[in-house]
């Protein structure tokens, strides 16, 4: 094995952000409750037989298609230095998730993200970071205990992200916020706790722009691994935290994720298998007219 074993399977001492009692509502009918209009079935196109997901996978990875490939700056919502671990995992795997559609719907991977690197092609040809603290707030405006993924998911539809305060480019954006309370890093801003009605005035014009449009839900582990095979990020929850499924190691029979603490890590078949049924995957988001001007 290529991968170093402890970088499989990782799971929290303590919940960082979903706590047992948020599971109940971890279901396909759930999450199309909380999608309304946006849900989507699997599409029966996105299928591909098991047997053929090893070369997929390595075809993925050399014409760089994979959700990975989409995504090109890491978050952390982990402490040090002072800082204490947040408890913001399902709004930096929805945000995650949210960068790779709109990366994949602009055709432009500038991926994978390198830990503690701001990546030259971030710079010129534009992606925008999204503030997962701009839905956290308002999923639990108690900051500590977490969210579901249902809330945030419900919350992104409803009235979208605002633009984290770092950006690759200057988009001179009315409405921003900081990313995360916890250690962000150089493509992440972090700050102090900060509540809805502390948003600067006007800001849901702003989020309006950063809005997913569709969200596919899919209902099986199969289903899952087809969707990133087709570079479509699925989020999951998994044992006390969430993550953002990013890429399927065909070799390994292995599921890699951009995982919330400046780290990729994977999650082995059985855990795929058993979390698979609470993912979903943004396939579009609104997109601007004008690349350059993303909030109009």
């Amino acid at each position: 094995m290529n991968i170093d074993p402890k970088l499989i399977d990782v799971f929290p001492d303590d919940h960082d952000g979903y706590p047992v009692e948020f599971e109940a509502e971890d279901n396909a009918a759930s999450y199309r409750d909380a999608a309304g209009d946006t849900a989507r079935d699997f599409p029966d196109h996105l299928w591909i037989e098991p047997r053929e997901w090893k070369e997929f996978a390595a075809e993925a990875k050399a014409n760089k298609t994979r959700p990975i490939d989409y995504m090109d700056r890491f978050t952390n919502q982990g402490g040090g230095n002072g800082i204490r671990g947040t408890h913001e995992c399902t709004c930096h795997a929805l945000e995650g998730n949210a960068l790779c559609a709109m990366n994949r719907q602009k055709m432009q991977a500038i991926g994978p993200p390198e830990p503690k690197v701001f990546l030259p092609a971030s710079r010129t040809r534009g992606s925008v970071w999204l503030s997962c603290v701009s839905i956290y707030a308002e999923a639990n405006p108690r900051q500590w205990g977490g969210a579901n993924v249902r809330q945030v998911m419900e919350i992104a539809v409803d009235r979208g992200f605002l633009p984290d305060k770092i950006q690759p480019k200057e988009y001179n954006f009315k409405h921003d916020l900081i990313g995360t309370c916890g250690a962000g890093n150089v493509t992440q801003s972090r700050g102090s706790w900060v509540s809805v009605n502390q948003f600067p005035d006007g800001w849901k014009e702003t989020a309006r722009h950063f809005r997913p449009l569709e969200i596919i839900i899919p209902t099986s582990y199969e289903q899952c691994v087809c969707l990133v095979l087709h570079g479509r990020a699925v989020s999951v929850r998994r044992s006390g935290h969430a993550v953002v499924y990013s890429f399927w190691d065909g070799e390994e029979r292995v599921m890699g994720y951009r995982d919330s603490y400046d780290v990729i890590r994977y999650d082995s078949e059985r855990t795929v298998k058993g979390c698979a049924r609470t993912g979903y995957s943004i396939a579009t988001m609104v997109m601007p007219d004008n690349y350059d001007l993303p909030a109009g």
